[in-house]
């Protein structure tokens, strides 16, 4: 008697599934965590907005702080491509820049797209480390030191077209803050200026700031 050996199941339609379904829960989790904070999102109300059980949730991603993270990442991003975000296209475009000009227009508009993204869930993310949550407030260090190493990048790809007229720590801490998305959030949201206002004043703040000039607007 021959003996049929088990094949494995995988279904297409299943990992497309579970696909959808992760989608959901970082969209729903990212919408209630931006309305009404971190401490009163619960993975219960995660789950009943992205239509899947709470089993799901810790599943696919995990618990309450793991969503959490994983929103913030792809916030940052702009997806949940692992690839650091030194390394993304318009990083790039700030390395293959021609002249300092050029340079500093492509990081004001790398640094505006992230903050774009990212700047509701930062504000969540400071006021839950504020609040004292363990785990928020690590994130948050973690956020800070991220946003440093970032600074201390550009200073070094602008430092190829130009060195900056200020010593390169204190190039480093301008950029830290200039880079900082509440900038982004108290401009934009709380005064009203357009994205491309705010990219505008951005360059020209890092040209007056490093190199004493405030280049075209």
């Amino acid at each position: 008697m021959s003996h049929v050996k088990p094949r494995s199941y995988s279904s297409p339609l299943r990992q497309r599934q579970a696909a959808e379904n992760r989608r959901a829960i970082l969209r729903s989790a990212h919408e209630l965590f931006v309305r009404q904070g971190y401490g009163a999102t619960t993975v219960d109300q995660i789950a009943a907005m992205a239509g899947v059980s709470k089993p799901t949730v810790f599943t696919s991603i995990g618990n309450k702080a793991e969503v959490f993270r994983l929103v913030r990442d792809i916030a940052i991003g702009g997806d949940d491509d692992p690839a650091p975000v030194a390394q993304r296209p318009s990083v790039d475009r700030v390395r293959s820049a021609e002249d300092l000009n050029a340079a500093v227009s492509a990081m004001a508009s790398h640094i505006a797209a992230i903050s774009s993204r990212a700047a509701g869930i930062q504000e969540v993310l400071r006021g839950a480390a504020a609040a004292g949550d363990p785990a928020m407030r690590e994130l948050w260090l973690t956020s800070e030191e991220q946003r440093l190493r970032g600074a201390q990048l550009f200073v070094e790809l602008l430092t190829g077209h130009a060195r900056p007229t200020v010593r390169r720590q204190r190039a480093v801490d301008i950029l830290w803050l200039l880079m900082a998305t509440d900038n982004y959030h108290r401009l934009t949201v709380e005064r009203g200026w357009t994205d491309n206002h705010f990219r505008r004043w951005l360059k020209g703040a890092i040209l007056a700031q490093l190199y004493g000039n405030p280049g075209a607007s």
